[in-house]
Formats: structure tokens, sequence, C-alpha cells
């Protein structure tokens, strides 16, 4: 039977580990050494300065093969790491990071906002810390609201705005963000696959419910041809509108990072406005945001998973160290808001589609632009610009800068 290369880059790298378990006795695993994590700042500042723009991704890949490595109890080494419920908690901290992702999934935080909210949420969404984030918010009490109150009301009368920040993070400190989506137990599951092709202008904003193409995920069988295709109809959960979607491709949950639902933690935390978990449904990784502190501004890479992952430009200079399903995730990365500019000779855009895609103008955003905003009082993202502000920037007036990081100003206490 003749195969596509597209499924069959897919089939060929199923990977033992897309049912993942619990793994509640895995001890903290950081990223090993061999993945050039962390770099040398000066190398990497060069690759910005230079816009080296292949050379970033290889860097972007190589992390991302190393914080796949498999830790002792199975599944990926990040899954060891520290969630943003236990760094934030009040009182004591835990003595050691939980496995316990699968509980404390929620929409993601930026999808939560007045007027940013849409009918038919789908995904869910955690946020997690290696060590040396979750100690560096733990030991300066980045955790709580009166301690980041001091700190905005503790800075000497015309202390200029762009030294208004808070202690800044260790080179080796990386935050990450995970996005899921559900997948039945029983039949097929149709999941949005964006393909950069908008259905709407830019400026209306593309939610993944109106995205082009789905495919459809069959948990039933381990191999799938590779050139099988079948219809899906998709009802949206909006207008009610029912659209089919002839000639989907199938792919197999193999293709995907996963867990199956069993706890009713886990189910509550699995539901969606339009389908509702129950236990033996999966739930696979579609995209994972990754910021490094390797710089100043950090590093910032985003993956998205892909039924085609060896095509375009997101798929350019991975790394033959990537190992099984983590092949079949495509990349954008920045490590400026400015820099390479764009084709029409705007700033650098780099985004999730995920995650950005939905907001107005969301396609054409800088995770690097949206996180400069992030300060106490909390401002907003929103409207979606692109370009650095400038230091003194009115926007920072009265705040405190928290070092790129929302969740200090979201999460605290």
């Amino acid at each position: 039977m003749k195969q596509d290369a597209r499924a069959a880059a897919v089939a060929l790298i199923a990977w033992a580990w897309c049912a993942a378990p619990l793994f509640a006795q895995d001890i903290y695993t950081p990223i090993p050494s061999g993945f050039d994590f962390p770099a040398d700042e000066a190398s990497q500042l060069k690759l910005r300065d230079d816009q080296d723009v292949s050379g970033m991704r290889r860097h972007a890949w190589n992390v991302w093969a190393g914080l796949n490595q498999p830790a002792a109890g199975g599944g990926p080494i990040w899954e060891t790491w520290f969630r943003s419920a236990d760094t934030f908690r009040a009182g004591a901290g835990p003595a050691a990071a939980r496995r316990s992702i699968r509980r404390e999934l929620r929409p993601p935080r930026q999808h939560q906002l007045p007027g940013v909210a849409a009918a038919g949420q789908s995904l869910m969404s955690d946020v997690l810390f290696n060590r040396e984030t979750h100690e560096h918010i733990r030991d300066n009490q980045f955790h709580q609201q009166q301690i980041l109150n001091a700190i905005n009301q503790g800075f000497p009368q015309g202390t200029p705005v762009e030294q208004r920040e808070i202690k800044d993070f260790p080179r080796e400190a990386v935050s990450l963000k995970s996005t899921w989506w559900l997948v039945k137990q029983q039949g097929i599951t149709p999941m949005p696959v964006w393909d950069n092709e908008p259905t709407q202008p830019v400026a209306a904003g593309n939610p993944p419910r109106q995205w082009k193409r789905l495919v459809g995920v069959d948990p039933s069988r381990q191999q799938i041809p590779a050139d099988e295709t079948t219809e899906l109809t998709v009802i949206d959960p909006v207008t009610k509108a029912k659209t089919s979607h002839p000639g989907s491709h199938v792919v197999s949950l193999s293709a995907f990072y996963s867990f199956t639902l069993q706890t009713p933690e886990e189910i509550a935390a699995a539901q969606r406005s339009d389908t509702t978990a129950a236990k033996g449904d999966h739930v696979v990784l579609v995209a994972l945001h990754v910021t490094t502190k390797e710089i100043d501004d950090w590093v910032w890479a985003t993956f998205w998973w892909h039924d085609a992952p060896d095509r375009g430009p997101f798929a350019a200079d991975r790394t033959q160290n990537v190992p099984g399903v983590w092949r079949n995730f495509l990349m954008d990365v920045a490590y400026s808001m400015d820099t390479p500019g764009e084709y029409d000779g705007t700033p650098n855009a780099c985004y999730n589609p995920w995650l950005e895609a939905r907001f107005p103008n969301g396609l054409a955003s800088n995770c690097m632009t949206c996180h400069q905003r992030s300060t106490w009082p909390s401002g907003s993202f929103l409207p979606v610009t692109r370009g650095a502000l400038p230091a003194n920037d009115a926007f920072f007036a009265n705040k405190t800068k928290l070092d790129f990081l929302w969740s200090i100003g979201f999460e605290s206490q």
C-alpha cells in the first residue's frame, strides 16, 4: 500500500511512552548534561545578534531532547518537576516535586481572562518549573502577594521605571507550559491540526475550533495504515453548526505522549465544556512552551504536535537526539522581540497556535513581547503587539517587572 510521507513519519515514531501512568514516586530529575543546557550566555547572545536562526533552532531542539529524556519511572523528565500549584502554595512549600499534573490541569490561564474565554473550551494546561525556578520563587517569597506589594512600594521615590524589577532568576531556570487535548476511549476523536492556514482574518483571531483541518485519533489500534482517512463530523460549540471533514487523516494514540484518566480528580480536571470526560479516556499532549533563562530576556521555544512533523520551516534543524514521539512536534524560537524581522519589515513573530492563534492578531504575536508585560500589580498582555516596549514605557509606571514570568502575578497567594 502506498504511504505518504506525512503518515509514514508518524507511524514510524510511535513510542512506548504513549500511555504514561502516574509516576508518583519519581524523584526530581534535571536536564542531563550533553544537551547544551545551560548554554554559554555569550554564545547565545551571538546567535541572537547574528540573527543565526539555524543556530537558535538547533539549540532549542537540543534542549527539547534533554527535557524529553525518560525519567527513572518512565515518561519525560519534565514531568518530575514542580507544578505551579506546589510552587505557589500558601504556607510551607513541598519537600519535593510531585507527579500531580493529572489533577491540576485547567484551561490555559490566558484563555480565562475577561473577554477572552470562549465557549467550547477544549484545552487543558499546566505550568511547571525546574528546581532553580521553584526555589528562586520560594526563597524570595515571590509566591506571596504581601511581599510583592512590599517590593513594589519599597522603591525610593524617583526610581527609574527600568529599575523597578524583582531579582533576576538564575541562568539555570526553566519554566514550562503544557497543553493537552481529550481523546475518548471509544471511537475516533477529532482533533484540530494547525497548517498555518488562517480561516479568518488575523485581526479576528483563529481559535482551534475554526482551523481548516482535523485528524482523527484512534486509541484502539497501535498500528494504522499510513494513508488511512475517514470523514469526521464536528459541531461548533458556539454556532452549533455541523461541519463534515472528509478525507481526514487517521492517527494512532501511539503518535502522542498521553496518559489515561483513572482518578476522580483527573476526570474532573479533564472535563470540557463540549465533551464529558470519563474513566478510561485519554489526554494527549499537543503543545509545550519552553523558556530558559540562558540570556537576560530568556530563550523562548514553543512546540506543537503535527502529523507531518518533517515538513516545512518549523521542522528545520531538528537534531537527531530528539527521541520517539517528541519528533512529532514542530517548533519556533525567539531570542529577541524585534529580530529577525518578518518579510514585511515588522518585528519578529513567534507564537504557539494552540495558545495564541485565538486572539485578535495572535498569529502576529511574539511570546517575549507578551511576557515583557508581566508586572506586579498585574497588567494585561492584550492587545497583542510586537516589538520591545521602551524600558521606561508608561505601561510600567508604578509597577514591578517580574522577569517575564506571568505565573508570579497570576498565581501568588
